[in-house]
């Protein structure tokens, strides 16, 4: 059609004009989506015993075994960190999980403990950061007329998750003496808070030093031992 048009039309620049309206009117052409990295499994990369980082998101430690369900930037390796299936009982030095236990429901909690406890081999270290209740609670508390602002949300995102993924969702909670009760019924001991700053691992910027928004630390940060 277009082109009989174009035929019809006798004059250069009539044909010039009608070609720039078409080009205006016909909408551009999509750019086509940049491909995703394709994911590369390094857990061969690791030897036992390992020092894991489950559910790590987009953070990787430096000198661990980055864990994730998803294929996140960081993960080396993919699992169910309540089941482990790809890490043998005693296969593990050191677990490091910060704010990941809050995302399973109260039944599933004890038993993905006591799997971490069995993956750890004796005398293991297990560090865990959740959001604190205790502290959430008197930050929310001495903030209230921040709160009370149209427009502020009463901080969803740190007490229910920030719901990215059906992985993101809180479905419990934690305060000093609660974890700790936890982690001793799973047969942890020496069961203490660590500071929250500065971090273990040097350089790391995560949920267990965060600050924001009130300028007070949120996290229960609480190491444990599985015994000799």
């Amino acid at each position: 059609m277009v082109k009989s048009l174009l035929k019809k039309i006798t004059t250069v620049e009539q044909r010039t004009a009608i070609r720039g309206l078409i080009k205006k009117l016909t909408p551009p052409e999509k750019a086509p989506l940049p491909e995703e990295p394709r994911f590369i499994d390094r857990l061969h990369e690791f030897a036992p015993p390992y020092r894991l980082h489950l559910g790590c998101g987009n953070i990787k430690l430096e000198g661990f075994c980055n864990v994730d369900a998803l294929k996140t930037i960081a993960a080396d390796a993919i699992d169910d960190i309540r089941a482990l299936e790809r890490f043998s009982a005693g296969s593990a030095k050191e677990i490091y999980a910060c704010h990941v236990l809050e995302h399973f429901s109260h039944d599933e909690v004890l038993p993905l403990l006591k799997r971490w406890h069995g993956v750890l081999q004796p005398g293991g270290i297990l560090r865990i950061s959740v959001p604190d209740i205790d502290r959430i609670v008197r930050i929310y508390h001495k903030n209230f007329a921040h709160f009370e602002k149209p427009g502020n949300t009463p901080w969803i995102g740190l007490i229910y998750g920030g719901q990215s993924t059906p992985y993101d969702f809180h479905k419990t909670g934690f305060n000093a003496t609660w974890l700790k009760y936890l982690l001793e019924q799973c047969g942890f001991v020496d069961c203490e808070e660590y500071p929250h700053e500065p971090h273990f691992v040097p350089g790391t910027i995560d949920a267990s030093v965060a600050n924001a928004t009130f300028g007070e630390y949120f996290s229960l940060n609480m190491m444990a031992r599985r015994p000799l």
